[in-house]
């Protein structure tokens, strides 16, 4: 049995690495016989990328039968080595391998420097904060920091509990007997490094270091394939991941009535330039307030960026092999990140879209699409602002209609397109490109689908009708430009004068964004930002490639670079703030006390234990020792759906009359009770009775655990 958070041994933790890094290096060896004829970056990052997914799923395709033990990581890791050996035997003799030479790599180490100092300084930041936000040991117990104060303890009871109890498919720990819909690869991945051993610090932490690292270079990647130009890639990652907003507006000294004050910044609980809730600032910062506390979105775009790359490549570079290695990994999403595969859906039928229509003969009859597009659009969400009567998200099941409506005809004038296409040309080249990406993909992604998506979108408060993100009441085109910030400068004539291949390119991006102000994928309808980001990823880019075309035409001018700087400062003031926010925040998540008992629950108790506990969302007990309480935080599991009023009822009735709970116990499996200030600040307790009824097993400061015999 691991022991508990921070005390794994070094072989543990030495354990867990090795096994990771096996993964890493299977899915490089399988990228460099999949990516023979490629360059070295797209070998190493896919490979790097593939070794992450083969680790989520292989493992996991085994534990349908095995459990998910080490039996079913050891048959998983032996089956990746017999494929390679298969693949070595049956390579073409004389394939050709390319190996850059150092020369090469000293060119292209210099070329791109300007982003290894920028990656390398992000990572650092990155790495620091994960440190002092992940269970870091203090004296009064174990902390985190303001960004992962809530997600964490989610994340880190379905670590422990798909490691624990190995079940699988696993079922929720904070509601047992529900199947876990959430994507829960992006935790499994770390399950794998607790289960041979690792402590949970270091399981949590150690994958995510791989994930940023092919985040930052997926982007960058996909920028600069698109962009050419080092200087723009570089303005278009740095536009991206220091996004903030004109937030820090606020925290100026306009008058003497100020509401917010510059030093609460760094010492209220989210009160920054990126996230401020009352003034409507709701785009927060991607690596603090997205990469860093939530998992599926770091290890989902992990996933995506590359993709986007590769599906680039494959359409725009005519690099047609790469269709089947992006579908491959596409597929493997939906329960990574569905939000991310629901972006590369439509990336990807956009540009299927685009590609049939320019296969076409025909006179395009807009001179300036981007113009149209940009016009269209602003004007088209203003207007149906109006209709919704400015009211915050409106949830009218008009907006649904309207939306299915659009993309109903974007389906027919696809399909007129491609027969017109297929009348022309054939279907061979589509077959072999497009064909098989999607066959490929719906192979994958289907299973997954049906067995987990399908079926928790089908409850209450998924895919519903909603208007308008999380704008509360602000004119649509304001809200963004003081969300997306001075990159708003750049947007709309960057539209206005982009090419027509540029135009075809950002179309996914108002596909995208079209689809997320009408429609939310989930309860929480702020979920949606997971896809307003692979938005904002396009418009960056967009705006990177018109601010680089006004440099050069002005960097002759007097004072061009001062107006540079001070657009790059604007640009990136509010998530600096914010970092620095981050950085120097500190709360207690399990004070010692609660760690003692969450020890004494791990040692003592077998994996499928179910202790009543209230209901609050830092509940140690399931997030570090794997086991099941009766019901988590309402509000965590409202927005998976999974919300039961008449279970709450029930822990109260069996915390507040045990005597004639029997049967509520027995309903439930309760093994233990655990008391402490959290539940007698809930409950209205009568600690007299649980002493008549059931036996203390345990006692640290204001907490008490009371095993439950036969009433």
């Amino acid at each position: 049995m691991n022991t508990l958070v921070h005390t794994g041994s070094f072989l543990g933790n030495l354990t867990g690495t090795v096994l990771f890094l096996y993964f890493q290096g299977c899915g490089i060896l399988f990228s460099g016989f999949l990516l023979r004829k490629k360059d070295m970056i797209t070998r190493l990052l896919c490979g790097s990328v593939l070794g992450s997914v083969l680790l989520m799923w292989i493992p996991a395709l085994f534990s349908f039968i095995f459990g998910f033990s080490k039996l079913s990581h050891i048959l998983a890791a032996g089956s990746c080595t017999l494929i390679l050996f298969l693949l070595d035997f049956f390579k073409a003799e004389n394939a050709p391998y390319h190996l850059p030479s150092r020369e090469c790599i000293r060119a292209f180490l210099k070329k791109h420097r300007i982003f290894l100092i920028l990656c390398s300084t992000t990572f650092i930041l990155f790495a620091y904060m994960l440190s002092t936000h992940t269970l870091l040991v203090k004296e009064d117990g174990l902390h985190t920091g303001q960004c992962s104060y809530g997600d964490i303890n989610f994340h880190l009871g379905v670590i422990t509990g798909i490691s624990v109890q190995q079940t699988f498919p696993p079922e929720y720990t904070i509601s047992p007997g529900h199947r876990l819909c959430y994507p829960f690869l992006c935790d499994s991945i770390s399950s794998s490094l607790y289960t041979f051993g690792a402590s949970l610090r270091y399981a949590y932490m150690f994958p995510m270091y791989f994930a940023i690292l092919q985040v930052m270079t997926g982007f960058y990647c996909f920028a600069y394939t698109w962009l050419k130009k080092v200087s723009k890639a570089c303005l278009a990652w740095f536009l991206f991941f220091y996004n903030g907003g004109l937030g820090f507006l606020y925290f100026l000294d306009w008058t003497n009535n100020k509401t917010y004050f510059f030093q609460n910044i760094f010492t209220e609980y989210y009160q920054t330039p990126t996230n401020l809730i009352s003034n409507n600032i709701r785009f927060v910062n991607v690596i603090v307030d997205m990469l860093l506390p939530q998992r599926a979105t770091l290890f989902g775009y992990a996933v995506l960026f590359p993709c986007l790359w590769l599906l680039w490549r494959a359409v725009y570079h005519q690099e047609k092999d790469l269709f089947a290695f992006c579908a491959l990994l596409v597929g493997a999403l939906p329960m990574i990140h569905t939000h991310s595969f629901l972006a590369m859906a439509m990336v990807s039928a956009s540009w299927l879209l685009m590609q049939l229509y320019h296969s076409l003969p025909h006179k395009l009859p807009i001179k300036k699409p981007g113009l149209f597009l940009c016009l269209s659009f602003f004007t088209g969400m203003s207007i149906l602002q109006l209709f919704s009567h400015g009211e915050a998200g409106s949830d009218s099941p008009v907006f649904m209609k309207i939306c299915l409506s659009v993309l109903a005809l974007l389906f027919l004038f696809g399909i007129t397109a491609l027969c017109s296409y297929i009348k022309q040309n054939g279907c061979k080249e589509l077959l072999f490109t497009w064909g098989i990406y999607l066959v490929i993909i719906l192979m994958l992604a289907l299973p997954q689908l049906f067995n987990w998506t399908f079926s928790q979108a089908s409850g209450s408060g998924f895919t519903t009708s909603h208007f308008n993100w999380s704008n509360q009441g602000d004119p649509y085109l304001w809200f963004y430009i003081k969300n997306f910030g001075v990159i708003f400068l750049l947007l709309i004539p960057a539209l206005i004068y982009c090419s027509k291949k540029t135009f075809a390119i950002i179309c996914p991006a108002f596909l995208i964004w079209f689809v997320m102000e009408l429609i939310s994928f989930s309860p929480n309808t702020y979920d949606n930002n997971k896809l307003l980001y692979v938005v904002y990823l396009f418009l960056c880019c967009l705006c990177a490639d018109y601010g680089d075309w006004i440099y050069q035409k002005a960097k002759r001018l007097p004072g061009v670079r001062l107006w540079t700087v001070c657009f790059l400062l604007f640009s990136c003031v509010s998530a600096i703030l914010t970092l620095g926010r981050e950085i120097v925040s500190d709360y207690t998540l399990y004070a010692n006390n609660h760690v003692e008992a969450a020890l004494y629950i791990e040692q003592s108790t077998p994996p499928d234990t179910v202790i009543l506990t209230n209901d609050r969302h830092v509940n140690e007990i399931t997030s570090l020792t794997g086991r099941n309480i009766v019901s988590g935080s309402p509000l965590l599991l409202s927005t998976h759906g999974i919300y039961d009023e008449q279970k709450v009822q029930d822990v109260k009735s069996m915390f507040e009359d045990p005597a004639a709970s029997a049967a509520l116990f027995e309903k439930y499996d309760v093994d233990y009770i655990m008391i402490s200030s959290w539940e007698r600040s809930s409950f209205a307790l009568d600690e007299t009775l649980f002493d008549q009824l059931f036996t203390c097993v345990f006692t640290s400061g204001d907490i008490r655990i009371y095993q439950i015999h036969q009433l």
